[in-house]
């Protein structure tokens, strides 16, 4: 049998879709939780995801995203979002101060710039055209450093 993982289709800014399954922590909590409704309680949620693969220091560029919908898929992926979300009530009901703190966590400092202008746009429906031009090339950059740190794996013979 299969393992089932949970998975979150999460909308960009841009309007891309994408899924991608939830970690450990979040599946586990969701499990031994006592509410049944949970993926219907997250749809609508805000949660950080990596645009890009993990390098070096575990650098990457993140975004904030829209949780369209949440299921149960036997499909193996390997992108998956973090840990910090905020359920749709409450993103609704605080200021965008409030949900940045808490989203920001401990990112580096580029990275808290993209999740305040993400959240600008999910709040005002706006955001920074310089700070997109600015993530698509750092975006590039961090697929450049993992397709080389491939091919540092891959022995010469």
């Amino acid at each position: 049998m299969k393992k089932r993982h949970i998975v979150a289709r999460v909308r960009r800014p841009d309007g891309l879709v994408l899924d991608f399954r939830l970690p450990k922590d979040v599946t586990r909590a969701i499990n031994v939780s006592q509410q049944t409704d949970w993926f219907e309680r997250l749809r609508g949620g805000l949660i950080v995801v990596p645009m890009a693969p993990y390098v070096d220091k575990g650098e990457t560029a993140l975004f904030v995203g829209r949780i369209e919908r949440v299921y149960y898929s036997d499909r193996f992926l390997k992108r998956f979002t973090r840990s910090q979300f905020l359920l749709p009530d409450v993103w609704r009901e605080q200021d965008m101060l409030e949900s940045y703190t808490f989203l920001r966590h401990d990112h580096a400092w580029l990275n808290q710039q993209y999740l305040k202008d993400d959240l600008r746009y999910w709040y005002y429906d706006a955001n920074s055209h310089l700070l997109g031009v600015v993530r698509d090339w750092h975006c590039k950059l961090v697929y450049y450093r993992f397709h080389r740190q491939k091919q540092r794996l891959i022995p010469n013979f």
